[in-house]
């Protein structure tokens, strides 16, 4: 028996969303390419989450749970990408400090994940 794995937002929704703001207020007194820098970093991490979750979908178990998520979340994750995508054609590449500014991005996306799939 598969366990109950209901779609449900985080309790940190509203944490994530000043957070988001602050992120992209400081990153855009920065410079537009950092705040490129900032979308890339972000739709990367986030594509990379959607992944994660459309292999676990291929489960025939839980994909007959919620048919309609797979379709869901790739919709999602192609709408990330082409984010990903204005920002690297708008110079995200070339923001001072780009290596660093993303793996800093990236890491605090990475943990926002993991805390908002337990809270």
């Amino acid at each position: 028996m598969v366990a109950d794995r209901r779609v449900r937002p985080t309790a940190l929704l509203p944490l994530w969303h000043v957070a988001g703001f602050a992120l992209g207020a400081v990153t855009a007194a920065l410079g537009e390419r950092a705040a490129m820098a900032c979308t890339v970093a972000v739709e990367e991490t986030i594509d990379a989450h959607y992944a994660a979750q459309e292999v676990e979908l291929e489960d025939p178990a839980l994909a007959e749970q919620a048919p309609e998520l797979a379709g869901t979340i790739a919709a999602f994750r192609a709408e990330e990408l082409e984010h990903r995508d204005i920002g690297l054609a708008h110079g995200a590449e070339q923001a001072p400090g780009y290596r660093l500014l993303s793996a800093l991005i990236r890491t605090g996306c990475r943990v926002a994940i993991k805390l908002s799939e337990r809270v």
